[in-house]
């Protein structure tokens, strides 16, 4: 259970990183599925900070 909440937000970051493609390869023209990546991606990389410093 430890490694799997380290890598946590690995999980967040991978799921940002698939909207992001999906609204580039779409050529979608409103900026929601740019700023929800954008929030998966920061949140991922605050949860991946936060829970590698707590269980380490």
């Amino acid at each position: 259970m430890k490694e799997f909440l380290k890598r946590f937000g690995i999980i967040f970051i991978f799921a940002g990183v698939v909207v992001l493609a999906y609204a580039e390869f779409n050529r979608m023209e409103s900026n929601v599925m740019l700023m929800i990546s954008g929030g998966l991606i920061l949140l991922g990389f605050m949860f991946y900070v936060i829970f590698n410093n707590i269980l380490d």
